[in-house]
């Protein structure tokens, strides 16, 4: 069962997330399969598209990292990583995103992280990450409406 917005809290604060991540640790099961779905595939034009669905958080981000850097160091084109199934994104998964983009970086290849919902856009904007992880386009969604509807406000 993955975990989704409106998190609930523990009862000693901690959220259900990272409950369940250390729970998956303590008792060697791997829950990370419900909490996020990637995939790969070749677009008509040649570009690697890599889906990120589900939460991205303490659970799920190292295995993203390592799923998406080998995509990175296994091909010489283009990649887009397509963020519109991602439901959730704390820290520890903006974490992981900017990892990507370095190791990205690090290889000389280029990456694009692409539509992202408005809650993943906004973490990203709250922590100003978004110039960085975001196309230019992306990178000011909401730019061009209400505060409100950019999420601020």
């Amino acid at each position: 069962m993955a975990i989704r917005r409106g998190r609930a809290r523990t009862e000693n604060g901690a959220t259900a997330a990272w409950a369940a991540a250390t729970s998956a640790m303590a008792d060697g099961t791997d829950r990370q399969d419900e909490m996020i779905q990637l995939s790969c595939h070749t677009g008509p034009d040649g570009l690697i598209v890599v889906a990120i669905d589900g939460d991205l958080d303490l659970a799920t981000a190292d295995r993203t990292v390592r799923y998406v850097c080998d995509i990175i160091d296994r091909h010489d084109a283009p990649i887009s990583a397509d963020l519109s199934g991602l439901a959730f994104c704390d820290a520890c998964g903006l974490g992981a995103l900017i990892r990507i983009a370095r190791h990205a970086e690090q290889a000389g290849r280029r990456l694009e992280f692409t539509k992202p919902s408005r809650s993943v856009a906004r973490i990203m904007r709250i922590t100003g990450v978004d110039d960085r992880l975001l196309v230019p386009a992306l990178a000011g969604l909401g730019a061009g409406g209400s505060d409100h509807a950019a999420g601020r406000g």
